[in-house]
């Protein structure tokens, strides 16, 4: 009697595209992992096999050819958002309006995620030493800067400057509404005698606290529509950037 053939690369291809017709083709690897077990004892060599770069590939292929649900991604923000945004504002905003504008503009602008304009709506994961600081807001011509703390990246806690250019006669200028925040800023806040700073923190509510994750969003969603989440700022403005020809190790420089 004729012992079966040995597994090959190839046979173990074609079992991975039969199979992906029939089952899920997440359940795909499970019964390959399956039969690697038992084929061990007869074929030492079958792991190796099975971790062969087409068997692999073919694995990965079928998941995205025959996969059950579609994708489904965020609107990620465009320029027309952000006019229409813009186009909201009442002739007499008030401050919690003019703050909203200026973090979304500051952070599409930037590529800041919104965590890093943002504190967590969880007390418990709140920290101080990821606020952004009024002193450390630095407005030179036609630029504005700004020492960001803290981010997940910065292992060393050294925090980074974030430098924003103003986009002067447009509708979307990150400087003119800056401008516009700081003032209304300064009148909501005002600075009290022998104190040098009445509220440390840049961005700063009605309320004199930092605004929230959940308290961005939801202005957002109520513009924009549910579509729409924290990290549309990031993902849109890494987007304009790459459109814009920007080299890919500056985008990852800056996000």
């Amino acid at each position: 009697m004729a012992s079966p053939p040995e597994p090959t690369t190839d046979s173990l291809s074609f079992f991975v595209v039969y199979m992906s017709h029939h089952i899920k083709p997440s359940s795909v690897g499970c019964y390959l992992s399956g039969i690697c077990n038992s084929l061990e004892p007869y074929y030492p060599n079958v792991r190796a096999v099975r971790a062969a770069p087409i068997v692999s590939c073919s694995l990965a292929g079928m998941k995205k050819l025959r996969r059950l649900q579609p994708t489904r991604r965020k609107h990620a923000l465009e320029y027309d958002d952000l006019r229409a945004i813009i186009a909201t504002l009442p002739i007499n905003p008030s401050h919690n309006e003019l703050l909203f504008v200026t973090m979304l503009l500051t952070g599409f602008h930037s590529l800041l995620r919104l965590a890093e304009l943002t504190v967590a709506d969880t007390i418990v994961k709140c920290t101080a030493r990821k606020l952004t600081l009024r002193h450390t807001l630095m407005m030179e011509g036609s630029r504005y800067s700004f020492t960001l703390p803290f981010h997940k990246a910065d292992r060393f806690y050294a925090g980074n400057t974030v430098i924003i250019e103003a986009l002067p006669r447009s509708p979307i200028d990150p400087m003119f509404h800056l401008c516009r925040y700081l003032s209304s800023r300064n009148q909501t806040f005002p600075l009290l005698p022998g104190h040098l700073l009445t509220l440390p923190a840049l961005w700063v509510t009605t309320a004199g606290h930092p605004p929230t994750y959940s308290w961005f969003v939801s202005r957002l969603q109520n513009i924009l529509g549910k579509d729409v989440t924290g990290h549309s700022l990031h993902s849109e403005g890494t987007t304009t950037l790459a459109l814009a020809g920007a080299a890919n190790n500056v985008i990852q420089g800056m996000g």
